[in-house]
């Protein structure tokens, strides 16, 4: 084929690879759908524990320390073994503080669900937010949590907690599928170096 029909050629190719990829992602819809789990992770290993008292204050206790519990979903990504490994800082006198971690869950034949939470902590309770990575299929959760919580005791020790359930509906939303536009994938990184540079 000559150079000219090539460049003829060309456009009408492009344009088919074109057609044929809207096609292709048209196939594969985001979709966001409620969900939630409730769950207890009362098992405590590997514990370390050290405290401070401020001059003239109070005492802070602050506990590095992995639980270990179940999580129990109609979603089985979010069924399974639940671990945490969680970091908190608690004031022991006013009973106020908060509580970071990660955690894995982990359901049959492979699926479940890898994240981090981050919650405040007050009169023994725990609320805050998680957001995960979902396997089998993939996706991203963004829920609320909520539970009892004690560093020496764990999660929902006393009762049950929970993660994307509650009074307000939708508190627990899984996003999959083709993302629409978004300005970039990690969005909280880039708005971090966004403000950064523009002020």
């Amino acid at each position: 084929m000559s150079r000219k029909r090539l460049l003829l050629v060309a456009p009408f190719v492009v344009a088919a690879l074109v057609a044929a990829g809207v096609a292709l992602a048209g196939g594969f819809h985001t979709n966001a759908q409620p969900v939630s789990a409730s769950f207890t992770a009362a098992t405590v290993q590997n514990a370390r524990l050290t405290t401070c008292t401020v001059n003239g204050g109070d005492t802070f206790a602050t506990t590095l320390a992995t639980y270990t519990g179940t999580s129990t979903s109609s979603d089985p990504r979010l069924n399974g073994t639940f671990t945490i490994r969680a970091e908190s800082l608690v004031d022991t006198t006013s009973g106020l503080g908060r509580v970071a971690g990660v955690f894995r869950i982990q359901g049959a034949s492979g699926v479940g669900a890898h994240g981090s939470l981050n919650a405040a902590v007050s009169g023994g309770t725990a609320n805050g937010s998680v957001i995960a990575n979902v396997r089998g299929p993939g996706g991203r959760f963004f829920a609320t949590l909520t539970s009892p919580f004690d560093p020496a005791t764990g999660f929902g020790a006393t009762s049950a907690g929970s993660i994307g359930a509650g009074s307000i509906p939708g508190t627990g939303v899984l996003v999959s599928g083709l993302s629409c536009h978004q300005w970039h994938k990690y969005p909280l990184r880039w708005l971090h170096r966004h403000m950064h540079h523009h002020g």
